[in-house]
């Protein structure tokens, strides 16, 4: 867990800076995503017809006063500005129309910004759903293994929070370009007014936005220790959801809520740090401004540069200002926010990835074998060999099981059936057919499996059940229930299947949790199904009658049972026995005891967990 907020990630982001900007990041992100592309466009197009009413009117506003206090032709000069005052003085007869365009110009404007935020806002919302979409496919799609090595409150972070910045950094583009071109339109009337004037506002505004660039980096920094704040605040707000049990019955909560207090004051120190630098952009770029129009009117004498004329240019680079510090500040933003950008992009990025083979060839039932052919697997290059060479069969309609010490590689086996996983070399045949060639859909939907641990989720208790198949009806998920002793429990309950499940199904016994598992096995109607100590919490008569059900549902379909119990493992038809990651022996029960005078003296050990110390 990580301790240091932004200790890993900020050096990152610093050396990816340099190759790739945040605009170029989030421009990538944006190609990714499902929007239509005359969205941009349009945007751009009504902020700048909004900036032009804005500016338009504003001019207007001018030749207003000067008509009103009679100062009309003095106004007017020799440039381009002037022939549009004089041209708005013979086309306006009075001040009344005079006044009526401009009341005009500001509706105008004023529904243009409306229809821009309202587009702005639903392509936002249509943006972030893209990528929540996408985010959250790629959890479900990607490797079993690229999943697992990321940490959970990473995972859930990217998807609950990161995919909501890529709509608000999005805005804060497309108000950038506005921005940009909203300042050439204003330049354009500032040249139309005096050009010595518009190369002294130029000047100054780069000279402000020059200053403000050395804010870029400290805002990535602080972006960088923002995320890691907030990432090890989610870690520790899943250790007290998810461990509460624990937590409390070791008397933990004063040790917990210490570390969870102490992630949230850092999680406040990064984010005031980063407000902090960007409440310097206000006062930064109005101080600059104050500067650049005091210099423009006291340099008017000696450009010989009217009253009017100066008048007009300090107006309009007032109204100018809040355009170049929105831009200064998306800027920023969007610098601020590139590690999160960064995240996103690589969690959606489907080069760097693998994928689980799809397979083409349709399989609808195991008709002779499955076998495993010289199976070697590692859950990571580094990692040690869990299984070595391994190869056996598991015969078709037929109860197999696979025996083992723990950590003899039995799960390994399984999530390889289920291919969560695939052998590092080697393979798996179905019926002679390669496991990876065969439709992966077809294959899982052969396939039932109940566990140890059982994997519960929010909801009711036959939402839980019905998660096996999703065209299930109550009906069947019930007879299910029933088979696997689950309503014995159930129906006492006050809300009986309705009953809510609660954090992780904590609130029922082992037993319980393992009942509803095999509950869904059950509804699964698998041609394969895979108990894995699914019932080693079940005490010994329950284990019968479930067993029973199960064996009369399964009657001429195939099983994998993983199992400590020396009763089970006698009932079977075919045992294979793996240890240390090798397979010591299969066949059926007897002629395996024949050949392994060490399982035969197993077999005659009546203690349950003879298996576990073989």
């Amino acid at each position: 867990m990580t301790e240091v907020p932004g200790e890993d990630i900020a050096p990152k982001a610093a050396d990816r800076s340099a190759a790739l900007s945040s605009l170029s990041d989030l421009r990538k992100l944006l190609a990714m995503v499902d929007k239509p592309r005359w969205t941009t466009p349009a945007l751009i197009v009504l902020g700048l017809v909004s900036s032009f009413a804005e500016t338009v009117g504003i001019t207007l506003i001018l030749l207003f006063l000067y008509t009103a206090s009679g100062q009309v032709s003095a106004a007017q000069g020799d440039g381009l500005m002037g022939q549009f005052l004089r041209e708005a003085v013979s086309w306006f007869g009075s001040t009344t129309d005079l006044a009526l365009m401009i009341l005009l110009l500001i509706i105008a404007r004023g529904l243009l910004a409306l229809l821009y935020t309202r587009i702005s806002s639903a392509i936002g919302e249509r943006i972030s759903e893209s990528v929540r979409n996408r985010i959250h496919k790629q959890y479900l799609t990607v490797s079993y293994a690229f999943v697992q090595k990321h940490e959970q409150a990473e995972l859930m972070e990217v998807l609950g929070t990161e995919s909501w910045v890529i709509a608000s950094a999005y805005a804060g583009f497309t108000r950038l370009i506005i921005n940009s071109c909203s300042i050439l339109v204003f330049v354009g009337f500032l040249l139309g007014i005096s050009v010595p004037i518009t190369l002294t506002a130029v000047s100054g505004t780069l000279l402000i936005a020059t200053v403000l660039r050395f804010f870029a980096n400290p805002a990535r920094s602080f972006g960088s220790q923002v995320k890691g704040a907030h990432r090890l605040l989610g870690e520790h707000m899943l250790v007290t959801l998810q461990g509460m049990r624990t937590i409390r019955a070791y008397g933990q909560e004063d040790y917990h809520h210490r570390r969870f207090t102490d992630a949230s004051a850092r999680a406040r120190e990064s984010s005031l740090a980063m407000l902090r630098l960007s409440a310097w952009i206000g006062p930064l770029t109005e101080i600059g401004y104050l500067a650049i129009l005091c210099t423009i009117i006291a340099a008017a004498g000696w450009w010989h540069t009217s009253f009017a004329i100066t008048l007009g240019a300090v107006v309009l680079l007032y109204r100018l200002q809040p355009h170049v510090r929105e831009l200064e500040s998306n800027l920023l933003y969007i610098a601020q926010v590139q590690p999160q950008l960064r995240s996103v992009w690589e969690m959606i990025e489907e080069q760097d990835k693998e994928y689980p083979a799809a397979g083409t060839l349709p399989v609808d039932a195991l008709h002779e074998r499955l076998a495993f052919c010289n199976v070697d697997f590692s859950y990571g290059p580094d990692q040690p060999r869990v299984l070595d060479g391994v190869t056996f069969d598991i015969p078709a309609g037929k109860t197999t099981a696979l025996i083992g010490a723990s950590g003899a590689g039995k799960t390994t086996i399984v999530n390889l059936l289920l291919r969560l996983y695939s052998p590092v070399s080697g393979h798996i045949e179905v019926d002679g057919v390669r496991l990876e060639d065969c439709c992966r859909t077809d294959w899982v939907r052969m396939i039932g499996v109940a566990g140890q641990d059982v994997d519960l989720v929010e909801g009711t208790v036959l939402d839980n059940i019905m998660m096996a198949r999703e065209d299930a009806t109550e009906e069947e998920a019930i007879a299910a229930a029933r088979r696997a002793g689950v309503a014995e429990f159930v129906e006492n309950l006050p809300y009986g299947f309705e009953e809510w499940v609660g954090q992780e199904g904590l609130r029922f016994s082992g037993g319980q949790r393992q009942r509803i598992g095999l509950a869904r096995a059950i509804l699964r109607r698998p041609a394969f199904m895979i108990l894995d100590e699914a019932m080693s919490a079940l005490d010994r008569d329950l284990e019968d009658r479930v067993r029973a059900a199960i064996d009369t549902h399964m009657h001429g379909r195939t099983m994998l049972i993983i199992t400590h119990r020396l009763e089970t493992v006698k009932t079977v038809d075919h045992i294979v026995w793996i240890d240390d990651g090798k397979v010591q022996g299969s066949g059926p029960p007897a002629d395996l005891m024949a050949r392994s005078p060490r399982l035969a003296s197993i077999f005659g050990n009546r203690k349950s967990d003879a298996l576990t110390s073989a």
